[in-house]
């Protein structure tokens, strides 16, 4: 009898795939406007040539349009190359792991969760912390854990944290100050209000992840046999941490400017230089001058720099392309204005909802969306001025309408395959999709169950 083989979902031919559903969907639905809430409808795509071309263009304009994540993550392949061709990465990761060891990697397992749940939740990061992927990959795994738990580090600790944060920019901030243009929201108001009771919810959902995470990390370290990426060859990822290392002068120097090269991106990001505020492109062009001087430092010959430079940049381009990709399915839709029509038909599901069931309604809505438009900001723009007032005529307050979009928005970033970023930290660890799927849904509903308590907590309280 045959084996049965695994099945493996490219991710490249399932975003396509995707691409092409939602290609032939512009043919289908009526495209339209969405304008502070008010929807026009628009005469239907016809079937022409430029519009059956926008199939291929799609995945172009999506690499086009996410151009500076692309720039990302090949500036950070070939600038991590170089560090590791010093030897100071090595090094590093080895001493760490002869520091703390079996007895004290839980420690430093939750440490580094609940320090990218404060970045994702407080300063709305997780596209910035890209850099730091492949760093936190080679860490885990010179702990003795696997993919699956680098990916939780990154994932459920970002996105996790960005889900309820309480002074999230992206989210809760965008969606607020368009209810103050609207005059929903007190223009002297704070856009972060509500604060304390995101805060609650922000610090429950962490210790959730948090938990749901070590519990399975403790398991597969017990018995890597019950790994759920068990047989993926890592190999190229996994450091020889059994020789005794010396962390030179050289390496220090090295290590020194990884970390200058985060601080300036964190202060860049946050505040600027010289009144101009840190976009991606800075932040690709802060790693290339650390990693040139490592290189100069590291004694590395200016042809080993480019070489390693290169040699890294050509390693990232599938988790580059992946982000490309998963940004055509919203082109194809965007370029066609159907992304008005399904948004507006969706919310009108909503009318003549009680309070909890149109709360609860607006996280499941806003869930299924994120498949189709996953920047939260962006989304939030279109959404907000129609799904809050619908909200408050059902007596939602607008507070409790923002957070039911923010669950909405969060909890399925952890999931969508056309979500470039997620693809990006599941390439960098080589988890196929399906098995962090298998790892990440009984997580997810668990999520959302109490993504729908909390909606009953906030109408009680009238938050």
């Amino acid at each position: 009898m045959k084996q049965k083989k695994p099945l493996n979902l490219n991710p490249f031919v399932l975003i396509f795939a995707v691409v092409v559903v939602a290609w032939l969907f512009t043919f289908i639905i009526t495209p339209g406007t969405l304008v502070d809430g008010v929807y026009t409808a628009l005469p239907k795509n016809a079937f022409n040539f430029n519009n059956v071309f926008n199939l291929f263009r799609a995945v172009p304009m999506g690499i086009k349009d996410t151009s500076n994540l692309v720039i990302l993550v090949l500036v950070i392949g070939g600038a991590l190359e170089i560090y590791k061709s010093t030897g100071a990465i090595d090094s590093s990761i080895t001493k760490m792991v002869h520091k703390f060891g079996s007895g004290s990697r839980t420690f430093l397992l939750i440490a580094l969760m609940v320090l990218f749940s404060v970045i994702g939740g407080f300063l709305g990061w997780i596209e910035t912390l890209i850099p730091f992927a492949p760093l936190v990959v080679a860490m885990i795994l010179a702990l003795g854990y696997d993919g699956i738990v680098a990916c939780a580090v990154l994932i459920i600790g970002l996105m996790g944290g960005f889900v309820t944060g309480p002074t999230n920019l992206y989210t809760v901030g965008v969606c607020n100050g368009i209810l103050q243009n609207m005059g929903l929201l007190s223009a002297d108001s704070d856009v972060f209000v509500g604060l304390g009771f995101r805060a609650v919810l922000w610090a429950i959902m962490t210790i959730i992840g948090v938990a749901y995470t070590v519990v399975y990390a403790n398991r597969i370290a017990k018995d890597p046999a019950k790994s759920l990426v068990h047989g993926v060859d890592v190999s190229d990822l996994v450091l020889d941490t059994s020789k005794d290392v010396t962390v030179t002068g050289r390496h220090v120097a090295v290590l020194l400017s990884i970390l200058a090269a985060m601080i300036m991106t964190v202060i860049g990001m946050q505040k600027g230089f010289g009144g101009v505020k840190w976009g991606i492109d800075d932040v690709s062009a802060i790693f290339l001058a650390s990693a040139l001087f490592s290189g100069i430092v590291g004694k590395l010959h200016p042809s080993e720099i480019a070489n390693s430079f290169v040699k890294g940049a050509g390693g990232a381009v599938g988790g580059a392309l992946v982000i490309g990709f998963a940004r055509g399915v919203y082109w194809v839709m965007n370029s066609a204005n159907i992304n008005a029509t399904i948004v507006y038909n969706a919310t009108q599901l909503l009318k003549g909802l009680p309070p909890l069931a149109a709360a609860i309604g607006i996280v499941i809505l806003v869930s299924f969306i994120n498949g189709l438009i996953p920047s939260g900001s962006g989304k939030g723009a279109l959404l907000a001025p129609i799904i809050v007032p619908i909200a408050m005529e059902l007596g939602l307050t607008s507070q409790t309408a923002v957070l039911a979009y923010q669950f909405g928005d969060g909890i399925t970033n952890m999931f969508w395959f056309s979500y470039g970023t997620l693809m990006i930290f599941l390439n960098y660890a080589k988890v196929p999709v399906q098995k962090w799927y298998k790892f990440f849904l009984p997580l997810m509903a668990i999520y959302f169950l109490f993504a729908f308590v909390s909606m009953g907590v906030a109408i009680a309280i009238g938050f």
